[in-house]
């Protein structure tokens, strides 16, 4: 499975050259394409953004071109579980630029999975939103929000009783539990009734400035 990558990366895929991220913007990249390059990868960023599964959020920070105002790379999987490879490629990234990994997705506890698969996989990461604590914040409409259905609730409470990178994150678990109390799960597009580009412009650059993840 690919991921794509908008910002600023550069690194040397076999029979193409030289690939800078920056330029071509949305750039399809598999983990293939940077074991066979020979070349290490290159970068003046300052963060990696790994956002999970949400086009529509990776659509607004790539199209508001946030890599510009901030140093860093955004990478988006469209996997529904992440994949080894993906996991191994952001693991790559995040261990020869030696950058912080910043993860985006919607609030469910689905989510949660799949950061804990990543943690798991030897690829940390901090959990930037979006967090329940943010939809209480943000005064979020109950429209906003989708009802929990049985299997997520048994997932939220798996992750709460026996993953042990979740149980070793207090501040995941009291996310978590705040899932749980409203039974509600929230996309990331749902912030879009507050402005077409309030991810880009409002909640992505206050995360940003007050360091504000988990």
């Amino acid at each position: 499975m690919a991921v794509f990558i908008a910002g600023d990366l550069r690194f040397c895929q076999y029979g193409c050259g030289m690939v800078d991220c920056a330029n071509a913007r949305g750039r399809e990249v598999t983990l293939d394409d940077v074991d066979c390059s020979g070349g290490d990868m290159t970068s003046n960023a300052e963060y990696i953004i790994l956002v999970v599964g949400s086009y529509g959020a990776y659509f607004r920070l790539t199209k508001d071109e946030v890599d510009r105002r901030f140093p860093c790379i955004i990478v988006y999987t469209p996997d529904p579980v992440p994949e080894e490879d993906t996991i191994s490629f952001v693991r790559k990234m995040k261990e020869e630029l030696d950058l912080p990994v910043l993860a985006i997705a919607e609030s469910s506890p689905r989510s949660v999975k799949n950061f804990s698969l990543f943690v798991a996989g030897g690829c940390d990461i901090k959990w930037l939103g979006l967090r329940p604590s943010d939809v209480v914040a943000l005064k979020m409409h109950p429209r906003c929000m989708r009802p929990m259905n049985s299997r997520d609730l048994k997932l939220a409470q798996r992750l709460l009783e026996k993953d042990a990178v979740v149980k070793q994150r207090p501040e995941w678990v009291e996310e978590l539990k705040k899932m749980v109390e409203t039974r509600s799960k929230v996309e990331v597009e749902a912030l879009s009734p507050l402005g077409w580009s309030f991810l880009s412009k409002v909640y992505f650059p206050e995360k940003m400035v007050a360091q504000d993840w988990i």
